[in-house]
């Protein structure tokens, strides 16, 4: 008893010193001393891990046995282990066995959305990267969500992995494969050999009673047949250059409500943030609310030094805010901290700062002036 009670011991103060390393190992330094920041308006709710539960409860004890010296074993004491070893056959062979009590199984509620680890329910980070670890599993910046590359592409409707051609290709969430092959002949983009090889799965989870749909495009490998259900990280293709590529790369898309071009989502807003990350969704409108097209806009953090966020606002009537945030830019990847956002229109710079949390989006809106 004395020695499970200093192994509790032990344990407790283990798991405080490592809470109290937790606190003091914070995200890249402290908050910056020269300018107070405000506390945040509002802080994420703590998930607890369960509780490990030691037992003090007293085993019996098991029967001890010993080897018998060979040097002692005589006939005498084989007759002796023969006629209990015929016993003990007899006692198993009379033996009833009993019948397991039958258990009658209760039907578990389904649960929708598929929120994953220290997400909100109340938003929708279902997806995980559909690129296996080690590999490029962060989106590309440069060609984001809504944008046209500074006027030299189409709006773009998705957002690209740029990984080599041959790299496994995973399901980003379970669900069903709707369309396995390419696109010779149906349209599925602006128009016909747009995404070359492509699969388009619907997911087992609606949002607000609609269906979601992820599209890989680009596949050099097709593994999956329609009809097929598949679950969430299973392989499902190789990427490729295939279609209207520049290049070995990977486009993803989020449809929401019917498998149609014209009606995808911003998928850094659907994909499960890293450790310690979270996004951010925003506005920028006109003083009359119409939303400001391809300003471009820049992240900072204020507490701490950071990495360089830029991107512009959606530009065209072609791409949707989310259903939820009804924005017209978007971040993924960014550390948890606090920020300064930047719209620069003409001679003019507009600044707004926030908050961001892990596993969190945060909104912000910028109002330009006419």
């Amino acid at each position: 008893m004395f020695f499970l009670i200093s192994i509790l011991f032990l344990l407790a103060s283990c798991q405080a010193e490592a809470a109290a390393v937790v606190s003091l190992g914070s995200d890249e330094g402290g908050l910056a001393t020269a300018v107070p920041l405000p506390s945040p308006t509002a802080s994420p709710t703590p998930i607890k891990p369960p509780a490990i539960i030691i037992s003090d409860s007293t085993a019996t004890p098991l029967p001890s046995f010993a080897l018998a010296d060979p040097t002692q074993v005589n006939a005498g004491n084989a007759t002796a282990t023969q006629a209990a070893a015929t016993t003990m056959a007899q006692l198993l062979l009379s033996a009833t066995p009993e019948t397991p009590p039958t258990e009658t199984t209760t039907p578990q509620p389904t649960f929708t959305p598929p929120a994953l680890p220290f997400t909100s329910n109340d938003e929708h980070f279902w997806l995980r990267r559909p690129i296996p670890e080690g590999g490029t599993v962060w989106t590309d910046k440069v060609y984001p969500y809504g944008s046209t590359r500074n006027g030299s592409l189409r709006p773009h409707h998705g957002v690209e992995f740029y990984v080599p051609s041959g790299t496994q290709i995973l399901a980003a969430a379970s669900g069903t494969v709707v369309v396995a092959g390419n696109d010779l002949d149906i349209v599925y983009g602006p128009h016909t050999n747009f995404y070359g090889n492509l699969v388009v799965i619907q997911l087992d989870s609606a949002y607000n009673g609609q269906p979601v749909y992820n599209l890989y495009g680009h596949l050099s490998e097709v593994f999956v047949v329609v009809g097929q259900h598949v679950d969430a990280q299973a392989i499902i293709a190789l990427s490729g250059a295939t279609g209207i590529a520049d290049g070995p790369h990977m486009h993803f898309e989020v449809r929401v409500g019917s498998n149609d071009y014209d009606a995808t989502r911003n998928p850094l807003l659907w994909l499960y943030p890293f450790p310690d990350n979270g996004t951010v969704a925003g506005r920028v409108v006109w003083p009359n609310g119409a939303l400001v097209e391809g300003a471009p806009i820049t992240l900072r953090r204020i507490d701490a030094p950071s990495k360089y966020h830029a991107t512009t606002s959606y530009t065209g009537d072609t791409v949707n805010g989310d259903d939820e945030w009804q924005e017209n830019f978007a971040f993924d990847d960014v550390v948890a901290g606090y920020y300064e956002v930047e719209i620069q229109a003409g001679n003019k710079k507009y600044k707004q700062e926030f908050w961001v949390f892990p596993y969190r989006t945060s909104f912000v809106e910028v109002t330009l002036d006419s």
